[in-house]
C-alpha cells in the first residue's frame, strides 16, 4: 500500500541508512567499477598474460546485507524506544498495513538504487574499453542476485523487530537468526562430541546446513579474465539458490506481518514485546552459552575429557542464566 503520510515517516525515520545506500550504490560501486579499466590498461601495456578480476560485486553482496539491516532497525527498532512506533499505530491504519508500507518503502529504494547502479554500470563499460573484454549479459545475473539478496536480509530484519522490543535485541537477534543453522548445528555436533565422544560420519550434513543458510545463497558474484588464454568466468544462475532466498523473503514477511501488533506495544522497550517468545531465547541462550563455557574449558584442559566437558556445561548454564537474567532486567 502507499500512503504519503507513512512514506514521509518512513523517509524521516531511516535518512542516515538511505544515504549510506545510495552512496554505495551510486557513487562508492560506479568509481570501483570505473577503477577496473585503469587495471585493464595496464596489465594490457605492461603484461599481455595479465589475468584481470572484478570483485566490486562480490564485495556489493557483502555491504549491501548491512546496509538493509540498519534501515530495518531503523524503521522498527529505534521507534520503540522513541515512541514513533506508539505514534503510528494511533493513526488510522492496520498493523498489517503500518508494516507492508516499511517493507515496500525499503523494497522502493533498493529497487531504485539498483536501477541507478545497473544503468551507471552500463555507462562505464560501455564508454571504455571494460566492452571489449567483458560480456555484459553477465549483470543481468549479478544484478538479478544481489537485488533478491539484499530483500532477503531486509526482510529479515524487519521481520526481527516485530517480535523485539528494543534496537539493540533486534541486532543480536537478527544477526543471530541469519547465522543460526550454523550456530546450531555446531553446538549439537560439539555437544555429541564432547559428551558421547561421538562425531558425524561425514560432512553431508554440514553441506546442507550451509546450503540452506542465506548468507550462502549469492554464490561467486566476480567476473574474472585470463588474457593469455581468452578465457572469461562469468557468475552462474544457480535456480536453487535463488529459490531459496525467496524463500526466505515470503516465509520472514509472514512472520512479520503476524507479528506486527499493535497490543504488543506494551512492551516496547524490552528486549522482546512476546513474552513466551522471550522464554524460548531464554532458553536457546543459555544453552549456547553452556555449550561456549564447555568448549573453552575443554580446550584450555587441553583435552576430550568427558567430565572436564560436563563441569564446563554446567558452569556455562549458571553463568548463561544469571547473565541473561542480569540482561533482562536492565531491559526491564
Amino acid at each position: 500500500m502507499f500512503s504519503k503520510a507513512l512514506w514521509l515517516i518512513n523517509s524521516k525515520q531511516s535518512r542516515l541508512a538511505l544515504i549510506l545506500l545510495y552512496l554505495v550504490y551510486l557513487i562508492i560501486l560506479p568509481f570501483s567499477y570505473y577503477n577496473n579499466t585503469d587495471e585493464l590498461n595496464r596489465a594490457l601495456l605492461t603484461n599481455p598474460s595479465a589475468y584481470l578480476y572484478i570483485s566490486d560485486f562480490s564485495m556489493l553482496a557483502f555491504i549491501s546485507p548491512i546496509i538493509v539491516l540498519i534501515l530495518s532497525i531503523l524503521l522498527i527498532g529505534i521507534g520503540r524506544n522513541t515512541g514513533g512506533i506508539d505514534f503510528q499505530f494511533s493513526l488510522p491504519y492496520s498493523p498489517r498495513q503500518l508494516y507492508l508500507s516499511k517493507w515496500l518503502f525499503g523494497i522502493a529504494h533498493i529497487f531504485m538504487a539498483t536501477v541507478g547502479l545497473i544503468i551507471l554500470t552500463l555507462l562505464i563499460h560501455y564508454n571504455t574499453n571494460l566492452h571489449k573484454y567483458i560480456d555484459a549479459s553477465s549483470f543481468v545475473t549479478i544484478f538479478t542476485v544481489i537485488f533478491l539478496f539484499t530483500i532477503a536480509f531486509f526482510t529479515i530484519g524487519l521481520s526481527i523487530g516485530t517480535i523485539t522490543g528494543h534496537y539493540f535485541s533486534q541486532t543480536l537477534f537478527t544477526i543471530f537468526t541469519i547465522f543460526s543453522p550454523s550456530i546450531i548445528y555446531f553446538s549439537i555436533y560439539s555437544n555429541l562430541n564432547g559428551i558421547f565422544n561421538y562425531k558425524l560420519p561425514d560432512n553431508s550434513f554440514e553441506k546442507m546446513i550451509t546450503s540452506w543458510s542465506i548468507p550462502y545463497q549469492t554464490g561467486p558474484l566476480s567476473i574474472s579474465k585470463e588474457f593469455n588464454e581468452q578465457i572469461v568466468h562469468y557468475p552462474t544462475v544457480d535456480y536453487g539458490n535463488l529459490t531459496i532466498i525467496i524463500l526466505y523473503i515470503v516465509a520472514f514477511l509472514i512472520i512479520g506481518l503476524l507479528c506486527y501488533n499493535r497490543h504488543a506495544n506494551v512492551n516496547n522497550g524490552k528486549l522482546f514485546v512476546y513474552k513466551k517468545f522471550g522464554l524460548f531465547v531464554n532458553v536457546l541462550f543459555v544453552y549456547l552459552a553452556a555449550t561456549l563455557i564447555a568448549l573453552l574449558t575443554s580446550t584450555i584442559a587441553n583435552g576430550n575429557n568427558t567430565i572436564i566437558y560436563l563441569i564446563g556445561l554446567i558452569i556455562g548454564t549458571v553463568v548463561g542464566y544469571f547473565f541473561y537474567k542480569r540482561l533482562n532486567k536492565f531491559f526491564d
